[in-house]
């Protein structure tokens, strides 16, 4: 069979349903009517992060250690022992890892030798952090009061949920198969 005798079929790709990946898959919902809604969305968001970001510069000079390396310290205290289990818990690249821990054993708050693990001073910073971020939290939940606080936790669940698959969705099948060529 000749491509002429087949038609443009056999130039398509194979019938298969495709569907939508990556940022497409939380778009297909509709959930946000035209561009005000959206920009109203945005702004509110910015304006939470900028008002976020004088808190997190606040908790890392309090605990001196940026947010990442803090990331990762609480990774191999939750027993991640490697660079790769670490990279994989905090969703960055295997030698960003490495380079964190090297940092994070040159403050003495990682051990690397016989194994991967936290220091007692590493404890601390992980504890110092832990009191500060229920201090932050207890503000924000202060400000909502507790029905609407609870609300905020489900919400930033869900859109966290959406978000992850739409990651993963996009990751597993952002190849396109190779088109089939009949002669």
């Amino acid at each position: 069979m000749t491509i002429e005798d087949a038609g443009t079929k056999a130039l398509a790709v194979p019938d298969r349903v495709v569907s939508p990946t990556g940022i497409a898959t939380v778009q297909t919902e509709h959930l946000i009517g035209d561009i005000s809604d959206a920009l109203r969305l945005l702004d509110a968001v910015e304006r939470v992060r900028g008002h976020a970001h004088p808190l997190i510069l606040g908790l890392q000079d309090a605990i001196g250690i940026k947010m990442p390396a803090a990331l990762v310290l609480s990774a191999i205290s939750n027993g991640r022992d490697s660079a790769e289990s670490v990279a994989a818990q905090v969703g960055t690249t295997t030698g960003e890892a490495e380079l964190a821990i090297a940092e994070l054993a040159a403050l003495g708050l990682v051990r690397t030798s016989p194994v991967l693990m936290v220091t007692g001073m590493g404890q601390a910073r992980l504890s110092q952090l832990d009191g500060l971020t229920v201090r932050v939290l207890d503000v924000v939940t202060g400000i909502l009061g507790p029905a609407d606080a609870a609300q905020l936790i489900r919400l930033l669940h869900t859109v966290a949920d959406g978000l992850e698959s739409a990651a993963i969705t996009a990751t597993v099948s952002d190849q396109l198969p190779p088109t089939i060529l009949h002669n």
